[in-house]
């Protein structure tokens, strides 16, 4: 039963990227092929972080009214359908399979610790680990496989898309039988917002920002690639490196965090561990495999700091929920400004040097509000 449920956040943590990560590499076709500006294209990869953001907010009253379980397996199940939806290769279609694998995992993401624990809590530790390896591993698999996908099947790059929906397929029959028996549900009363705390709004603006820069370089890094001489299968391998290494950071920055009062020196060196990388496209791009890899480690320490805050600044199990669903909300909100600004750049400079100086700037502003974010204080549940 164990191993089971290990099988199950695993499978589905891998899906909650996979949908997301195979489409930049195969951008720079599906633009030339339904004739998309890179603004209405950056749109696509907006579209679930906009709903991240909104749907963080619904989930802790959606868990109160349905078992967990059955919501974890419909999302696998709206993931699938939307994947599989995308593969018609139209434009409404793959915006409408981008919006709906953008709900199914906004509420799987937030649904899926409430479950851990609520259910689970004395193996908290192990499956928190596989759900934060599960995600850049998801997006790992993804940018490695998109562009032989579609080369392997007949060069398409709709059918390259559609294949995903089978590994969410399998998520929810994984899932299927603890729907059935499972009855886990939120009870208790509902945490307050921390609107008049100051740290709270730190700590949100601090997800956004750091996620505004990941999602942003998820979008148009292989293509920014592809400007400077990759090809498109050199380019999707150079993300799938960015977001292996990233594994690591992810890992040891809640871990080095949890044992400090404070945390400003670790969002400063992992601010400018990632913007060295970003530099470095512009001064060298020839060397992309360098930083590529120093992108992925700040990137992934990021979102280990941003994943950790809520937790080290909560005072107790009630203002962790509220803080946690505040900083997904407003964070996911405030990141999906991301993709949509380095593409509206590209339209207007015409190049791929304007969107990398605004993900230069995007990555360098993480430091205005994770420094008062790692400051060491609590905050209580609102009264």
């Amino acid at each position: 039963m164990a191993e089971m449920l290990v099988l199950a956040v695993l499978l589905l943590a891998l899906n909650m990227r996979t949908v997301i990560a195979s489409l930049p590499p195969l951008l720079a076709e599906v633009r030339a092929d339904l004739g998309l500006s890179a603004t209405v294209a950056g749109l696509l990869t907006t579209l679930p972080v906009v709903c991240f953001g909104a749907l963080a907010f619904v989930t802790p009253r959606l868990t109160r009214r349905v078992p967990v379980e059955r919501v974890l397996a419909a999302c696998a199940l709206l993931t699938a359908v939307s994947a599989g939806l995308r593969g018609i290769g139209t434009t409404p279609a793959l915006f409408a399979g981008s919006l709906g694998a953008g709900v199914g995992v906004a509420i799987g993401q937030a649904a899926l610790p409430v479950l851990i624990r609520t259910a689970h809590a004395a193996r908290a530790g192990l499956l928190t680990g596989v759900y934060s390896a599960g995600l850049p591993l998801g997006a790992t698999i993804a940018g490695f496989a998109s562009v032989p996908l579609a080369d392997a099947l007949g060069h398409s790059w709709a059918a390259s898309l559609a294949v995903w929906a089978l590994p969410a397929l399998l998520a929810f029959a994984v899932w299927a039988p603890a729907a059935f028996r499972g009855a886990t549900r939120v009870t208790g009363p509902a945490p307050e917002p921390l609107r008049r705390e100051p740290v709270a709004w730190w700590v949100a603006a601090y997800m956004g920002v750091q996620s505004a820069a990941f999602y942003a370089g998820l979008a148009w890094l292989p293509e920014i690639l592809q400007g400077h001489g990759s090809s498109a299968t050199e380019a999707g391998a150079l993300q799938a490196l960015a977001s292996l290494v990233s594994i690591a950071t992810a890992f040891a920055a809640p871990v080095v965090a949890s044992r400090r009062p404070s945390q400003g020196r670790l969002v400063v060196v992992i601010a400018a561990t990632a913007a060295i990388g970003v530099a470095g496209l512009l001064a060298a791009p020839g060397a992309a495999a360098l930083w590529v890899v120093l992108i992925g480690l700040g990137q992934g320490g990021s979102l280990g700091l941003a994943l950790v805050f809520p937790v080290l600044r909560a005072a107790e199990p009630a203002a962790v929920a509220s803080l946690t669903a505040m900083s997904l909300g407003v964070g996911y909100l405030v990141a999906s400004t991301g993709p949509w600004m380095l593409g509206a750049a590209h339209d207007l400079a015409g190049g791929w040097t304007a969107p990398l100086v605004v993900l230069l700037v995007l990555t360098v502003a993480q430091i205005v509000p994770g420094l008062p974010a790692s400051r060491a204080r609590t905050v209580h549940a609102a009264r």
